[in-house]
């Protein structure tokens, strides 16, 4: 990004240090009247966040939510900081045993959320140990025949090995542990990872599929289709920003240039189905144009993948247009209707989906989930960051 982008094109309308007290206040207000600390935020309609151990997918958003405030106290000289630290040293602490798992793929999400931005932002080594060992523990479900990191299902199972386009958000765990004292073989895994599914994941107008099913025998594919969109060949809203983040972060890592394309690709198809207010409905080709059928939470991740892409272009004319994307799209989330300022709502961010589903009702739509919080916060801090990179 030149010296002259962010601060000369940068919309007033969004006020960083409020829109972070704000949500500060919320996550600090679910802490103090939470006494179980095992009891991780998941998902809310209204006024009370739902509730998962910390073996659930979504159990490191909310510690990385706090690692994120913490950040910005100190970056603001907030009083007492270290308060913010200790909450987050709290929720993080109790995933601790994850490290261990190896019955799932989303070790990226649960503890590089938390331990990794513990360790980011305090150098303490018990933190890396756990990322290190979470690292260990994913790549067990990788396949040399499958070329893949299996997402769910048993590790050993003979008959399906089933893969899913968020898969690309976990390799950041790979890479990272590669890069601070693991073995390359990490690296290796999630570049291979990578690879096969640029093959796999995406139709010939770079929308993608969510989950595909491979034969473990023999590496084949078996069939497309899937779990959380419309149908299986619409375009879920949430996976194609998994795919827009993941190979923007693994370009930043790795240099390889076909995994910026990838992402601007996959950013291009998405921009271009994009409503006037920047939020997607939960799948692009669900004809429902309504609140209740958007997913705010694929607007955050997206901002956050823009702002990344803005700084990775090489192209001047692409840093400005995902900055104008990414700055756009986190102008209307942090506005109503999307954001809640009120003291009694769980969460900052509404009208999210967990998945597509026609029913506005439906637990699964029309709602809240931690992690888009999580990112909200993310893209705050990542404008945040380049804003003052300009005035250095």
């Amino acid at each position: 990004m030149s010296r002259d982008g962010p601060a000369t094109r940068a919309i007033d309308g969004i006020d960083i240090d409020a829109c972070v007290a704000r949500m500060a206040r919320k996550l600090a207000r679910y802490d103090d009247h939470q006494p179980d600390k095992s009891a991780y935020p998941n998902e809310a309609k209204a006024d009370v966040w739902s509730t998962v151990p910390a073996s659930d997918w979504v159990s490191g958003f909310y510690p990385g939510a706090l690692w994120y405030v913490y950040e910005f106290a100190m970056r603001r000289q907030w009083p007492n900081p270290d308060l913010w630290r200790q909450r987050a040293h709290t929720w993080t602490a109790g995933l601790t045993a994850e490290q261990f798992t190896t019955t799932n793929h989303d070790l990226g999400f649960m503890i590089m959320d938390s331990f990794g931005h513990g360790y980011r932002l305090t150098g303490d080594a018990a933190y890396k140990a756990v990322v290190l060992q979470a690292a260990e523990s994913l790549s067990k479900r990788f396949s040399d025949t499958v070329g893949l990191i299996r997402s769910w299902g048993a590790i050993d199972d003979p008959e399906n090995f089933v893969v899913i386009i968020d898969n690309m958000m976990n390799l950041e765990l790979l890479v990272w542990a590669s890069d601070n004292g693991g073995p390359q073989r990490y690296r290796q895994v999630a570049t291979q990872h990578a690879d096969r599914s640029r093959l796999e994941f995406f139709r010939p107008d770079q929308s993608t599929y969510h989950v595909i099913d491979f034969n473990p025998q023999t590496g084949g594919l078996k069939r497309k289709y899937t779990h959380q969109g419309l149908g299986d060949e619409s375009c879920w809203s949430r996976g194609q920003t998994w795919a827009i983040y993941g190979y923007a972060y693994l370009f930043e890592a790795t240099g390889d240039p076909r995994y910026l394309e990838q992402s601007v690709a996959a950013a291009d198809y998405y921009l271009a189905r994009l409503p006037a207010d920047h939020v997607p409905p939960s799948d692009f080709d669900s004809g429902l144009a309504g609140l209740e059928y958007k997913d705010s939470s694929a607007a955050a991740l997206a901002s956050c993948a823009f702002f990344r892409l803005a700084r990775l272009c090489p192209q001047p004319s692409d840093q400005v247009r995902f900055w104008h994307a990414a700055v756009n799209t986190l102008e209307s989330l942090v506005q109503a209707p999307y954001f809640s300022s009120s003291p009694s709502h769980a969460s900052a961010l509404r009208y999210q989906a967990r998945n597509f589903h026609a029913d506005a009702s439906h637990r699964l739509t029309n709602t809240s989930l931690i992690f888009g919080d999580y990112f909200l916060l993310e893209a705050l801090l990542a404008y945040d960051s380049a804003i003052e990179t300009t005035r250095q």
